[in-house]
């Protein structure tokens, strides 16, 4: 504890830009934790409740298979679900029930992810604004003063150093979660495309079996 106060100490030494860098720190980190629970943990992936799923469909109990759809809300259960409210219709009706819902997912897996964006590109600009202000501030010591007072000199320096770097800090974590977050959603899309081919596999192949019948 007694650590980490230092550490906050010694950060709160960086100027007044070191505010503004710390909100900004807050608002990335807060992205951050909701996305990796929203992506990691609410709308997991569970390949047992598509292979359930699957198999309920091919066995031709579709009220059971929407039953597997509806236990968890996913994207990939839901575009199951819609699929399977479809399943007599034509192919292309079901295809575009399919696609419309994986699209309505979209923003909600995206979601504040641009916010990550921001952070990446305002903390660095914001920590260069620390650092000519103090920068600015140890000149003017030193036009006022001359070398008489050298520590308000070097506080000046370290006070921009500080800004620079809490700024580059906040940059980087950001813009490794932001590609992290943004490979994750893509994932996603690729999930929900395969399981609603699948799906689609599925019910040709049942239509074949009954056209041999």
């Amino acid at each position: 504890m007694d650590k980490l106060l230092s550490g906050l100490s010694f950060i709160l030494k960086g100027g007044f830009m070191i505010y503004p860098l710390l909100a900004a720190a807050f608002i990335g980190l807060t992205v951050i934790f909701e996305r990796f629970f929203m992506l990691y943990i609410r709308y997991a992936t569970r390949l047992d409740l598509v292979n359930t799923t699957l198999n309920h469909v091919r066995s031709g109990k579709l009220d059971q298979a929407k039953q597997s759809c509806e236990v968890h809300k996913t994207p990939i259960s839901a575009v199951l679900a819609i699929g399977i409210a479809h399943f007599e219709s034509p192919y292309e009706e079901m295809e575009i029930a399919m696609k419309n819902e994986a699209e309505s997912w979209i923003p909600r897996l995206e979601k504040r992810i641009e916010v990550l964006d921001t952070v990446v590109t305002a903390a660095p600009l914001m920590g260069l604004l620390g650092t000519i202000t103090g920068m600015m501030s140890s000149f003017r010591v030193l036009s006022e003063k001359g070398m008489n007072e050298p520590n308000a000199i070097t506080g000046g320096v370290a006070e921009a150093l500080i800004a620079t770097a809490t700024g580059i800090s906040i940059a980087l974590i950001c813009l490794v979660a932001y590609n992290v977050l943004a490979t994750r959603v893509r994932f996603f899309i690729y999930d929900v495309e395969s399981a609603a081919s699948k799906l689609t596999e599925a019910r040709m192949a049942i239509a074949r079996l009954k056209a041999r019948v």
